[in-house]
This record gives structure tokens, sequence and C-alpha cells, in this order.
């Protein structure tokens, strides 16, 4: 597909055709200037456009897609607005900021995402709020029952897109995109581009889409620290304590997975800790709890996995540890990116022992600037050993003739047969038969696999 560049970027809310019911409301946001990606991708979004915009986490892409929806609606009493997230979590940080831009508004909106009872969401449904914020899955659940559902969405925004195929929604999208109808304007957001994106950009938009890239797009943001520890993994645990200790404000510690998490947030209770731990496998009430807590400053610091890397904007996280390292590199980046936020600072602490070669050389173009800081006096990477190189077809063939060979050579007696070089033990020569005139050689045996070697290697 085609992407276009766009040349008209505005540096001012007040330049950008927005009500005054929402620039009331971003007033009271305490938010006064547009960051770099809004005040190229809001021109686009609120002319109709679609659009692609690539730019580094905590640089304000909800409120670019938000203000964008929330003018294109208020123009049209008409017009739906659909917009997907890849995991509740996300799809509660984007309605959560809608809530606060419609606060002097009539502009219904709802929440369709899985934790919460599907007879409230159907009914709900029925109403035909002007937004539905959702996930691909429990939007798909609703689809089955209502194919209707989706009637009059004339914009779609894909948040995160170059993590929902991570997370198998491809069935889910093409679903949804099936259902639609009719003209419809694409927004897609993420902090990466590449074939993943542009699969799902090819699903949902027109061959002429405008595409936005920030400058610090796939990096970290400016005004964040980094410090990596090289560390023995038995040391791991009483080096967390320290640097808690020597840390103030909020914290998210990342955990490689489920179970880590679970035992490093007990471990840290047993401390005296305020701390608690979310993750996938904890029921949406436990889930929507710790975040809460942790919003509200009662919990100060959060263990989870990468299920929270993404879409979770809280302002007073200044430290964020990632105390396993991830399964991807790019979700390293979102970890960092829960920290030094709009403008702030903040820090990353990455652990990495010797195991973590692979990875650790993956993530090294997001840790330019980090401190390394060796814990383990003793450490080095471990050295994977190199495969040997494959034999050349020829030496192959080679090969299972001189077995099939040896293999379909007559028998000896007892007394001189020998196997490799070696005398025959009592076992194999009970079993080794003499040759007969009337007896069939394995090698002229059609049935034989030795032949089966043979015929294929001797064409």
């Amino acid at each position: 597909m085609k992407l276009q560049t766009p040349t008209v970027t505005i540096k001012k809310f007040q330049d950008m055709s927005l009500s005054s019911a929402l620039l009331r409301a971003l007033e009271k946001m305490k938010i006064s200037k547009p960051t770099p990606v809004q005040t190229q991708a809001l021109p686009i979004g609120i002319s109709g456009g679609d659009l692609i915009a690539i730019a580094e986490t905590g640089s304000g892409k909800t409120l670019a897609f938000a203000l964008a929806i929330l003018t294109l609606l208020e123009k049209s009493a008409e017009k739906r607005a659909l917009i997907l997230a890849p995991s509740r979590e996300m799809a509660q940080q984007i309605h959560k900021v809608l809530v606060e831009l419609c606060a002097e508004t009539p502009m219904t909106m709802l929440l369709v995402i899985g934790g919460i009872p599907s007879a409230r969401q159907i009914s709900g449904l029925k109403k035909n709020p002007r937004i539905i914020v959702g996930t691909p899955g429990r939007l798909n659940d609703h689809l089955l029952t209502n194919k209707l559902l989706l009637q009059n969405v004339e914009i779609v925004v894909i948040d995160e897109a170059d993590r929902m195929l991570d997370m198998g929604f491809a069935p889910q999208l093409k679903n949804i995109n099936s259902t639609m109808r009719g003209a419809r304007q694409t927004l897609m957001f993420s902090a990466s581009f590449g074939g993943q994106v542009e699969t799902i950009a090819q699903m949902f938009m027109h061959d002429k889409a405008f595409m936005v890239r920030t400058e610090q797009a796939e990096s970290p943001v400016e005004g964040l620290k980094q410090k990596v520890l090289l560390i023995d993994r038995l040391q791991k645990d009483d080096r967390l304590l320290d640097e808690l200790n020597a840390t103030e404000g909020g914290v998210i510690i990342f955990a490689g997975n489920q179970h880590s998490c679970e035992r490093l947030g007990n471990y840290l209770k047993e401390y005296g800790y305020k701390v608690d731990f979310i993750h996938g496998g904890l029921s949406q009430g436990n889930r929507n709890r710790v975040v809460r807590e942790f919003r509200s400053a009662q919990l100060r610091i959060m263990v989870t996995t990468d299920l929270l890397a993404r879409g979770l904007d809280v302002p007073h996280v200044d430290h964020v540890i990632s105390f396993d390292l991830p399964y991807q590199a790019e979700d390293f980046l979102h970890r960092i990116g829960r920290t030094a936020r709009a403008g702030r600072s903040g820090h990353a602490i990455t652990f990495v022992t010797d195991a973590d070669t692979r990875m650790y050389d993956q993530l090294k173009p997001y840790l330019k600037g980090a401190v390394e800081v060796k814990v383990d006096k003793d450490f080095k990477f471990q050295v994977r050993p190199v495969k040997p190189a494959h034999h050349a077809r020829g030496e192959r063939v080679d090969k299972y003739k001189s077995k099939a060979s040896a293999k379909s050579a007559g028998g000896t007696s007892k007394a001189n047969a020998v196997k490799g070089g070696k005398p025959l033990s009592n076992f194999e020569s009970k079993f080794k038969s003499k040759p007969t005139s009337k007896s069939v050689s394995r090698a002229q045996n059609p049935r034989s696999k030795t032949s089966g070697l043979q015929s294929k290697y001797s064409k």
C-alpha cells in the first residue's frame, strides 16, 4: 500500500477546530500544549483521512485519536466509532481518557471487555452507544449474536496495532472487518512499524493512507535514565531489596511469567513493602483492584508481567525494574515507557544474568547511554556452542551409500565375523545368518530399508 507523508502540522489546540467543551476539558486535565504526534496526527484525523501513527510510549497517542474521534462525532449525529485495544487494561485506560474529555458533552460510550458480565454489555450495546471501546475477543463474542452491532460505525481506531497479531487476534480482526459495511476512516497507532502493522493496515485501510512518525519513535524517551545490573541469578532477590530501598515514588517490577510475578510479590510483602501483583491469570476484579490501588498510591510497588507493559499511564511511576528480561525486545521498549512519560523524568533498572546473552544483545538498541554495573565481579556471559556446519549433499549421499553397502555385504562365520573391525558378540553372531544360495540379500530385497536408501541416493 502507498503511504503519504502529511505536510500540515498544527501546534496549538486552539487552531485544531476543537469544540469549546473539549478545550475546557483539556484545561481541566492540565494539558495546554500538543505533543509532536498530536500536532501531526490530529489534523489528518479531523479531516477524515486514514492514518498510521508511529510514536514512542508516553507521547500522547491516546489523546491524539480521542480528540479526533470526538470532534468528528460532534459534527455528525449519526456517526459511531469503534476503538480496539489488545488488552483489558489498555481498553480501560482509553475509556478513562474519553470519560474525562466528555465531561461536558452528552456523548455515550461503552466498555466491552472480558471480566464484565455479558448481560450488562448486551443491554448497553442495544442502546447503540456512539463510541465502543473494547478488545477484539469480547467484541467478536457479541457479534456472534448481534450482526448489526457495528451498524453506522464509520471510524475505527486500532491502538497498539503491533501487539494485536502477537496476541493472536488476526481471526477476530478479520471478522470485525468483514462485519462492517460502507465507507469508514481507520486510525492506527503503534510504537513500532513492521510487517504486522502493515498486515492490519492492508486489512482495514484504503490504498492511500497517511503515515506520521515522531523523531523519537521506536526509541526510549529522552528523560529516561537507565542502569543495567550484570548479576548472578542467585543474587537477584537481595539486590532487588537494595534497589527498592534506594528509590522513592512508584515502582513497577516486571517478571517473566505468572509464577515469578507471584513469587516476587509475596517475597516483597514479607519485607513489609506496600506491594501487590497482577497478571493475566487473576480475575478481572482483582486486576482492577490492584491497578486502582496503585494509581491512588495505596500501593507503592506493583509486580506484573508484560500484561501491563503497554497502555498503563500512572504519573507517579518513577522507576521501572525489569527483574526478568522479556521474551520480545519490543516489549522492553514498552516496559521502560511506563516511566518518564509526558516530559517527566524516570529511571529504568534492568537485571541481566549470564544466561540472558541472546536477549540482551537484542535489547542494546534500547539501552543507549545505560550505565552497566557488574554486581557479580566474575560475571561472564555464557558462550553458546557453535553448531557444526551441515554436510554437503554429496557427503550425505556417500555416507548413506557406504552404510548400505556395508549392510548388503554377506555374513561370515562366527569365528571370523567382524563388526567395525571387532569380533561380533555372542548375541550378535547368534542372529547373524549365513548367506545361502537361496537367500536374498538386503540390497536385493525390494522391501528392505537399505535398498530404499540405495535407490534414493543413486538417482
